[in-house]
């Protein structure tokens, strides 16, 4: 295929200054450390200054200054490609030979695990309060399952071109994306099986937005809708895909990150949980 950029300005793309890029660009979805930053969503992503690229703590998952901004960020190939080469862009010549491979990592769900998902339901149902009925319906949805080599959750879309990966250890454990991961998809589950959604509520994470739909519930406020999860709130592109085919609602968090989004988005509608999000409103409820 055609693309409006040449390999060489790929190659220079990948290897610009992200740290720079993203303090002048992004500087308020970033947290900044010493000589480091961290997105205010994802503290285990390190951007350090000086390098081209990303390391992820948590994952021990690596990438240059493209893969970031597609993977984080929302950008297009030919956006970030654009953005990182700044006034050194230009279209190449439709005659060159610009053909380019966008698929850097695939995408491939790991395998389930042979047993009842006994961590899963046991992480959900006694760490984050979700009702077992809630957690069973999740499953028989094909939406959520434990996986095999690690006991880890995924978080599944109906499509299959994203998996949003939580760790059943604690609480405080390994929360990301799974690799290759489609950057416009997103996850969601429909409260009402069978009926057309009326309305979208966008959320950070997937137990934000089950957690969420439980509250709605308990509130008998339950009515045909999507509940998602853009999985953090840097992803633009998730957001606008959903808002471009469904009355949508942001229920991101009530923090720094969150309001930069509400700010970024001040077309839609929204709700803020009391606490920093939904899975703390839902428990606080519960107590």
């Amino acid at each position: 295929m055609k693309s409006n950029f040449s390999t060489e300005q790929k190659q220079r793309a990948r290897k610009a200054d992200l740290y720079d890029y993203l303090l002048r660009n992004h500087r308020n979805q970033f947290k900044l450390e010493g000589t480091s930053l961290h997105p205010l969503d994802n503290h285990s992503l390190s951007i350090k200054k000086g390098y081209s690229g990303y390391k992820d703590f948590a994952t021990d998952e690596t990438g240059n200054s493209i893969d970031f901004l597609t993977k984080y960020m929302g950008y297009t190939l030919v956006d970030a490609v654009k953005a990182l080469c700044g006034d050194e862009y230009t279209i190449p010549d439709q005659e060159e030979n610009t053909h380019i491979d966008v698929s850097d990592a695939k995408f491939l769900l790991p395998d389930p695990c042979d047993n009842q998902y006994r961590q899963l339901y046991a992480y959900l149902i006694k760490q984050r309060g979700i009702p077992s009925d809630v957690v069973q319906m999740l499953v028989d949805q094909k939406v959520i399952y434990q996986e095999k080599s690690h006991n880890n959750i995924v978080f599944v879309n109906k499509e299959k071109t994203l998996a949003e990966i939580r760790g059943t250890n604690s609480y405080k454990s390994f929360h990301g994306i799974l690799k290759g991961s489609a950057y416009k998809d997103f996850w969601w589950f429909k409260s009402v099986p069978g009926k057309e959604a009326e309305v979208a509520y966008v959320c950070e994470a997937a137990i934000d937005a089950i957690s969420l739909y439980c509250i709605h519930k308990k509130q008998n406020m339950c009515i045909p809708a999507l509940y998602c999860s853009i999985v953090g709130v840097a992803n633009q592109q998730r957001i606008d895909r959903i808002k471009d085919n469904i009355k949508t609602i942001l229920a991101v968090d009530n923090d720094e990150a969150g309001q930069a989004c509400r700010d970024r988005n001040s077309d839609l509608e929204y709700i803020i949980p009391s606490c920093k999000d939904w899975n703390d409103d839902w428990r606080a409820m519960n107590e």
